[in-house]
């Protein structure tokens, strides 16, 4: 996963939403327990804050939580060699593979974003990300023009076919990133581990894209401040969050230097470079998959597309 952390290990909990200081001074019900959990997972800070009917079952959903990142993550990395998608990779061109339930919701919800924002979001962008230096291999000068145009042709030649649970990449260099979408998806089964234990109040924040459920007591949403990634005195946007997700996407944080040049690491599949439509971009919208793609597509093109709740650009 780690899209906001592949070279540096820089965060960008101060270009997405930061929270409003802890809720534990308000008025809590008897009946409720507050609960803030931190922890690193996907490369990046998570914090779990939730009330609960009871101290033990709020610390075993938190920790449920958490695991259930860490599962995501283990599936979708294309850091571990063992994940689904990392294997799907090195199967590319080689006709059909067996997808698990994760690699499969990915697939379905990656063609369909890259569909409704006519490719702004693109999961196949990890040739250009390698072409920019964005992987293992730090690169001391920009990538020439033959260079990009061999990783923007494997970009536009990648093709996602499924049929049940068969997935095949006919195109040999195709190479599926789970950056534009992955903690999305990660924010939605956090969601499902949530309901499964009945917690109806809860915030997960992932170094800055956030999930909401239901309010703190008292409050009509979960406070959220959206500052801008290159001056972070400045607070772009104050908003509530309530049974909603949101993302924030800057190409100002994780980067690469190549030679005198400094570029972000949100590509742009239409033109092989990093995007340039805007600095910063949030979306707010009913999960976390349509507000992490769909801030990445806001980013690339400056239309987020369909599905974006609350625009906010920067």
């Amino acid at each position: 996963m780690k899209r906001r952390t592949f070279l540096c290990r820089t965060t960008e909990a101060l270009a997405g939403a930061a929270l409003a200081p802890p809720i534990g001074r308000l008025t809590v019900r008897p009946a409720e327990r507050y609960l803030e959990r931190w922890s690193w997972v996907m490369g990046q800070p998570v914090r779990v804050e939730l009330f609960a009917p009871s101290e033990d079952l709020g610390l075993e959903a938190a920790a449920a939580v958490l695991r259930e990142l860490r599962r995501v993550e283990a599936q979708l990395s294309i850091f571990n060699d063992a994940s689904d998608l990392a294997e799907l990779n090195r199967h590319a061109g080689r006709g059909w593979f067996r997808a698990g339930d994760d690699l499969l919701t990915f697939l379905r919800a990656a063609a369909r974003m890259r569909r409704v924002t006519a490719g702004a979001f693109d999961s196949a962008v990890e040739p250009l990300m390698r072409a920019w230096g964005f992987r293992e291999v730090a690169k001391a000068t920009p990538p020439t023009q033959a260079e990009l145009r061999e990783a923007g042709d494997a970009v536009r030649a990648s093709r996602i076919v499924l049929d049940g649970r068969r997935v095949a990449l006919p195109a040999g260099h195709t190479r599926l990133d789970p950056g534009g979408i992955g903690v999305g998806y990660g924010l939605d089964r956090a969601r499902a581990v949530l309901r499964h234990y009945q917690i109806q109040r809860a915030f997960v924040d992932v170094s800055g894209d956030c999930l909401a459920l239901g309010a703190p007591p008292g409050e009509n949403g979960w406070p959220v401040t959206v500052v801008d990634s290159a001056r972070p005195s400045r607070v772009i946007v104050s908003t509530r969050l309530r049974d909603h997700a949101l993302a924030t996407r800057s190409n100002a944080v994780s980067v690469v230097r190549v030679g005198k040049i400094t570029e972000g690491h949100i590509m742009d599949p239409r033109t092989d470079g990093p995007a340039q439509a805007l600095s910063q971009a949030t979306v707010v919208a009913r999960t976390g998959i349509e507000a992490d793609a769909l801030s990445t597509a806001l980013l690339v093109s400056g239309r987020p597309g369909p599905g974006a709740l609350k625009v906010w650009r920067g």
